[in-house]
């Protein structure tokens, strides 16, 4: 995610030159405050409720409150593991080019090869997918959606991260959002959704949102136009959620503006028994801000220590090890069943 910019009482432009693999600038300003929390570790941490991973005709045919827990079921560490470790240099990822090594998302080099894995691990799913190709001060950006289509249902979702790093490996920032919306869309595939969810990467956000600015104008703007604004559900995101130093908490940025997505979340925190807390507060400097700015529902996703707590943020040093994969999968389960609870059949979403 960026570093901050624009947000009350900070001074309005504050600009951080910092020269990223493909020669731009980034532009932010100051650490935002994630808000006051009293709770003590004990009450901040829930009870976690054990999963167990049912047949994919079960999760098919799994009604309420019973197709939450089948999408958090799908979630596994080993799948969390592969894809980190592909999508931060830890190990090369084939691509059907070859093999490449994804060291950084920072270069038009490593931006393409991270899109090119992304479209190609949906695809391998059977999950449609395909790269957006767009130009921003002459620099390529890269946006990749993966459309999971409902069985009927006229409305859409949209689950997302951003595909880039600051030219370093970004595992937590943001290969972790990566690794979920691929997840989620694999357990998703297998509980045949009503409406419609679209999958989607956005390159640039580090730069200033620019890959989200592009896509809710185009594509976002377009199934407005044609089906009216009630087919729109929301965006549902989530930018840095690996790290937890001690406890399972998190925070839910919805600034009021989140819709159904609020009461989704923390219904499926209780009908899987998550073990995260999730703390609601106004909190922007992500891609989700583009809905807003549309007029249209979302809620960012973020690990408790908020974005500048994390101590490798927009450094060399944030790597796979750094991350907590048991935390990860935690919010993972959170997101693919919240995901479940608005499009899942016969949830009234």
């Amino acid at each position: 995610m960026p570093l901050q910019h624009g947000a009350p009482g900070v001074p309005a432009v504050l600009i951080l030159l910092c020269v990223l693999g493909f020669g731009t600038l980034l532009v932010g300003c100051a650490p935002e405050n994630r808000g006051d929390s009293n709770a003590s570790d004990s009450t901040r941490v829930q009870a976690t409720r054990s999963i167990t991973a049912g047949s994919a005709e079960e999760a098919s045919n799994a009604k309420p409150p019973e197709v939450a827990e089948a999408a958090a079921a799908g979630i596994d560490e080993s799948s969390i593991h592969t894809h980190l470790s592909h999508l931060t240099g830890a190990s090369p990822a084939s691509l059907k080019g070859g093999a490449v090594t994804i060291a950084e998302r920072g270069s038009v080099e490593g931006r393409r090869a991270a899109a090119e894995y992304m479209e190609e691990s949906f695809e391998k799913m059977g999950i449609p997918a395909r790269i957006v190709e767009f130009h921003w001060a002459n620099v390529s950006g890269f946006n990749v959606e993966a459309t999971l289509k409902g069985n009927g249902g006229d409305k859409h979702l949209w689950v997302t991260a951003h595909l880039d790093s600051v030219g370093v490996p970004g595992a937590n920032d943001d290969a972790s959002g990566l690794v979920n919306i691929l997840l989620t869309a694999r357990a998703l595939k297998q509980l045949h959704p009503e409406h419609t969810v679209h999958f989607v990467a956005y390159d640039l956000e580090e730069v200033g949102l620019i890959g989200s600015s592009r896509y809710v104008e185009s594509v976002v703007g377009a199934i407005r136009e044609r089906e009216g604004e009630r087919a729109i559900i929301g965006d549902l995101h989530s930018d840095m959620i690996g790290y937890e130093p001690d406890v399972f908490d998190a925070v839910l940025g919805t600034c009021g503006q989140a819709g159904p997505i609020d009461d989704a979340l923390h219904r499926a925190s209780k009908e899987i028994g998550s073990p995260i807390y999730l703390s609601d507060i106004c909190l922007g400097r992500s891609d989700h801000q583009r809905f807003w700015e549309a007029g249209l529902p979302a809620a960012v996703l973020v690990e408790g220590v908020g974005y500048d707590g994390y101590p490798w943020y927009h450094q060399p040093g944030d790597t796979t090890d750094k991350l907590n994969i048991s935390y990860l999968r935690s919010m993972i389960q959170l997101n693919a069943a919240t995901t479940a609870l608005l499009v899942a059949p016969e949830n009234g979403s």
